[in-house]
Formats: C-alpha cells, sequence, structure tokens
C-alpha cells in the first residue's frame, strides 16, 4: 500500500518518487541538496525602525508617525532597491553587516508581512468582510501562528514540518530538521520530531562515556523487556543516544570557524553551518533548521536596546553567509526572519507596544536580488493600512513568503502545496518571485 509520505512526495516532485523504498537517503543526488534556516526574533521586532524610508516625502510620514522613536535619517544606511517608486529605503545604523549582503545581492527585504488568513483591508477587517487571525498582538499565540502557517487552524504541526512530509524521505533515520533555540511548533510534521540540540554542545549521557560502562550498558539494552512500554522505552532510548552519537560525529568531523563573533545567535549558526556541511553523512538532501534571538519586546528604552539586538542579527547572518559562501553552498541556503509581530507606529514614549505588519528579511545565493517585494504601506496613522493605534495591516501573508520558498526547496504541485499552506488559495499572488 502507498504510504501518505510516498503520495506527498509524488505530488511534490518526481525526482523523489523514483527515490522511495530504495533503502538510503544517501542514495538522493548530491546536486539537489537545499536547506532553509529560520530565523525567530522573538518579542516583536520592530521592522520599520529596522527597514526606514529615506526619501524625504516617505521619511516625513515615518518621523510624523513616531517622533519619539524616529532614527536620524542622516543615520541610516543607504539601500538601493528598486521599490517601483519613488520610495528609497535605508537600514538601522547598526546593520552594516546586512548593508554589504544588500550591495552583494545576498540579501532581500519583505515589507510589511505577516499573519492574515486572507488579503484584508481596513474596513473589510472593521465589517466582518475579511477574516481575523485569532489572538492578534499575543506573544505566544502569533509566535505560533507565524510556525503553524495555517491561521485560524488549530493544528500543532507547523507548516516546515508539513514541508519536510513532502521533501523528505522515508529512509530517514535521522530527522531532517533541527532546533538550537528549543521547542519549536514550526517543525512539526505528521512523520518527524526535530532534533533538539544545544549550539554549544549536544547532550551526552554520562553513563555511557567510557568503554567500560557502554559495554555493561548494551549488555542491558539487549535483554527483552517482558512489557510493551519497556521494550517502547528501551528503543526510544537506545534511539536517542546513536541519533546523539551521529550528529556529534558530524559536527565534529566539520572544524569550527574562527569568524563567528560570540553571539548567542552566531552561536546558534555557526553549528547549523557545521551540521549543513556534513549533512551527505545524515544522509539528508532537504533540511530545515530552527534558531532564535529574543529581547525585541521592546516596550521601553527601544533605541538602545534594538540597536544591540540588530547589530547581534547582522553580524550573525553576516557571519553564516560568509561560511556558506566558502564552502560553495551560498545557493543551496536560504535565510529568512520570522518574529511574533511588528511593533505600533506610534510610540509610548520610549518604545513600542505590539503591533501587527512588520518587514522580514531572506538571504542566500538563490535570490532575485536588488529589489523590494511586497507593498510598503503608508505609515500615516489612522491611514488606510493602519488597522488601530498604528498597527499595520499586513499586505503581504506568512503563507506567501512560505510557499515561495517551497517551491524552491522542490514542492512541485498545487496538492503538495495547499497540504503545506491550505489558506494559500485565498491569494492571487502565490510565488513571491525572490527565489530563482
Amino acid at each position: 500500500m502507498i504510504s501518505r509520505r510516498q503520495l506527498l512526495a509524488a505530488m511534490a516532485s518526481t525526482p523523489l518518487v523514483s527515490m522511495m523504498g530504495t533503502g538510503s537517503a544517501h542514495a538522493l543526488p548530491n546536486n539537489d541538496y537545499k536547506a532553509l534556516v529560520c530565523v525567530f526574533l522573538f518579542g516583536g521586532n520592530d521592522g520599520f525602525n529596522m527597514l526606514v524610508p529615506n526619501d524625504n516625502a516617505h521619511y516625513d510620514e515615518y518621523a510624523a508617525a513616531r517622533p519619539d522613536i524616529a532614527l536620524p535619517q542622516a543615520s541610516l544606511l543607504p539601500l538601493s532597491l528598486n521599490t517601483g517608486s519613488d520610495l528609497t529605503l535605508g537600514l538601522h545604523p547598526s546593520m552594516t553587516g546586512i548593508q554589504n549582503l544588500f550591495d552583494s545581492g545576498k540579501m532581500i527585504a519583505i515589507a510589511n508581512s505577516g499573519v492574515l488568513i486572507e488579503p484584508s483591508t481596513k474596513a473589510g477587517l472593521q465589517d466582518g468582510t475579511h477574516a481575523m487571525p485569532p489572538f492578534l498582538f499575543s506573544h505566544n499565540s502569533q509566535q505560533t501562528e507565524w510556525q503553524r502557517g495555517w491561521s485560524g487552524s488549530t493544528t500543532p504541526l507547523g507548516w516546515a514540518g508539513r514541508l519536510m512530509d513532502v521533501l523528505s524521505s522515508d529512509t530517514d533515520t535521522i530527522s531532517p530538521t533541527f532546533s538550537l533555540n528549543g521547542y519549536a511548533q514550526l517543525l512539526n510534521g505528521s512523520d518527524h520530531s526535530a532534533n533538539l540540540i544545544k549550539a554549544s554542545s549536544l547532550p551526552k549521557v554520562n553513563a555511557v562515556s567510557n568503554s567500560l560502562r557502554r559495554k555493561s550498558f548494551d549488555q542491558v539494552m539487549s535483554l527483552s523487556p517482558l512489557t510493551a512500554f519497556g521494550r517502547e522505552f528501551d528503543r526510544v532510548k537506545d534511539d536517542s543516544i546513536s541519533i546523539r552519537d551521529q550528529l556529534a560525529t558530524a559536527i565534529e568531523s566539520v572544524p569550527e570557524e574562527a569568524h563567528f563573533p560570540d553571539i548567542s545567535l552566531s552561536h546558534q549558526l555557526h553549528t547549523v553551518a557545521r551540521l549543513i556541511k556534513s549533512s551527505d553523512q545524515l544522509g539528508h538532501q532537504k533540511q530545515i533548521y530552527f534558531v532564535g534571538l529574543g529581547g525585541f519586546d521592546t516596550h521601553a528604552n527601544q533605541l538602545d536596546t534594538h540597536t544591540q539586538l540588530l547589530s547581534a542579527l547582522s553580524q550573525s547572518l553576516a557571519a553564516f553567509n560568509q561560511s556558506m559562501e566558502a564552502s560553495g553552498l551560498g545557493d543551496k541556503v536560504t535565510t529568512m526572519t520570522m518574529s511574533d509581530f511588528g511593533r505600533r507606529l506610534a510610540s509610548n514614549g520610549a518604545g513600542t507596544d505590539h503591533g501587527w505588519a512588520s518587514n522580514h528579511l531572506v538571504m542566500g545565493g538563490a535570490l532575485n536580488s536588488g529589489q523590494l517585494y511586497g507593498q510598503w504601506p503608508s505609515l500615516i496613522l489612522d491611514g488606510e493600512n493602519d488597522f488601530n493605534k498604528g498597527r499595520m495591516i499586513p499586505t503581504t501573508s506568512v503563507e506567501q513568503i512560505g510557499a515561495t520558498i517551497a517551491k524552491w526547496m522542490g514542492v512541485r504541485t498545487d496538492d503538495a502545496m495547499g497540504y503545506i499552506f491550505p489558506n494559500l488559495a485565498n491569494f492571487s499572488v502565490q510565488d513571491l518571485g525572490f527565489l530563482k
């Protein structure tokens, strides 16, 4: 009988069909490798102080909306992006590494994006014509909505997990999804559970750390428990140790790189880089990684706090890109930012409160770079794009961003894409075009 995964893989791309049931994921073609790295900015990143209008007319609109926290126009790092209008954009002054990535064609920005069920206008949301995503402006709920990729549902799965349901092989002995920042619903699939590992080290079982103890342990493990629970417990324990050993061997086979800065996010990305470079040892042709950086809930002291956070983000992404490019993997790896939500345009005096839409970044060597993706909103308070009190209504959805990446990863049919992003059919533009 054909399995659900085999059916999904057949829907996704013809090359995978021939590989089903062949016995080893190592048989997959090496030149088909692709990885997605998701960088979650916990707390709600202020995307409109990360990517800022730089021409006089649009800058004046921005400064009028947030006079207490507007960045000085002269401090912005200029970007040469085709916006389709007289709008020009600049970056937060702490992001010189990311400015260099824009200049070299390795970074693009997606404007005014966030959680949506369907394309929505202010009038449609106010009169109920357009469906409102649940629990807006709540940290844990919106973190879940971003990762679920199916706003309005209650599925415990995440969109990256469903993506790997489609693309990964039945023969994977180690899950092709990895979190270096704790539990992530994003990676939950029907057929895989994510590997949860630390950036600094993999957990060790001290009792089997030397040969004599390991011999005794193996003897105990060879005994057959009397109950089904005992047998299952032993299986999980044995698998955990085996997977830990394989992952440790894979990571340790790749030398450390001194150019990664001493920053939490950078440590995570350093380990991601080592895992990507050893993916052939794990038998993976497609992988997804989850990393995170916290502290973006900037209700107070935003200007100083945000500067430090965006500097850490910029340095970490630049170091990771350098590693991928030096290994010839730049066009095989795409990295994207996520966050709970954006911040309100109007400040509360020294910071900002919870908003809705934000601006996001995508990095890699497979980008169609040089232009802004998505629709830049009017930054006029109480204007057409302001849902209420400076909370901007997204004009590009999480699903549209994810579907563009899923297509690049190898999803080929509408049925497979519909399994990953059930709400995608609500949007007329389903491929934003930022990947080749």
